[in-house]
């Protein structure tokens, strides 16, 4: 072969094997965080409220880590009366089991936080959107205007995790319902829902062949 030949397929290889790496070099672990759906669906079936009413919380598939600064939350009211979400009694435990109390995100966040927060009212088959933080993540403008400091939680400490380890923060949603069987508003009962949401580590090669075959 000639020696120009060597060399533009010596070339070509090294070019590949770069490219090669850096393509690996640049994949990175990542965090997944998801609402356990089969311990809130168990409170719900305990207090014969499947039927009556849902809780969803959408999060992204993975993260990179980065803070989450808010929960989104929709609440379907399957009932056929109205649903009413008590705020100042639900509340959001951080990685380090701190608690506390739910505020909900206003347009305006023009609010006291000293001042209790009204109920939200949800009519029958309606669905309540809110985006919710807690109250310690709020600060004060000098315009008088609530806004958000710091995020609802930082993923940073999941990067550190072993595979089989995780961490864990948690939503305490109250609501009241009129009780199932009864028809008056004065009947209602308080429900405490917990909804647990599970953070862990993904390495980067979890999807890999080679990664499911020697974990089997």
């Amino acid at each position: 072969m000639p020696s120009l030949d060597v060399v533009i397929v010596a070339v070509y290889l090294f070019t590949l094997v770069y490219i090669a790496y850096r393509a690996i070099d640049s994949l990175e672990d990542q965090a997944v965080v998801y609402l356990d759906q089969a311990t809130l669906r168990a409170q719900l079936e305990e207090a014969n409220l499947q039927d009556l009413l849902a809780i969803k919380v959408p999060l992204k598939g993975r993260y990179r880590f980065e803070p989450i600064p808010d929960l989104s939350l929709m609440i379907t009211n399957a009932s056929e009366f109205p649903i009413y979400v008590d705020w100042d009694r639900s509340t959001l435990t951080s990685f380090a089991g701190r608690s506390r109390r739910v505020v909900r995100v206003t347009p305006s966040m023009n609010f006291d936080l000293s001042q209790p927060q009204i109920f939200s009212v949800i009519a029958p088959g309606k669905v309540l959107s809110e985006r919710i933080v807690a109250e310690d993540m709020l600060k004060r403008t000098p315009e008088g205007i609530m806004q958000v400091a710091i995020p609802l939680v930082d993923l940073a400490p999941v990067q550190m995790l072993p595979e089989d380890k995780q961490l864990e923060f948690a939503l305490r949603l109250v609501v009241r319902i009129v009780e199932p069987g009864r028809e008056l508003e004065q009947d209602m009962v308080t429900y405490s829902m917990v909804c647990r949401f599970i953070a862990k580590r993904v390495p980067w090669d979890a999807g890999y062949p080679w990664k499911r075959k020697k974990e089997a």
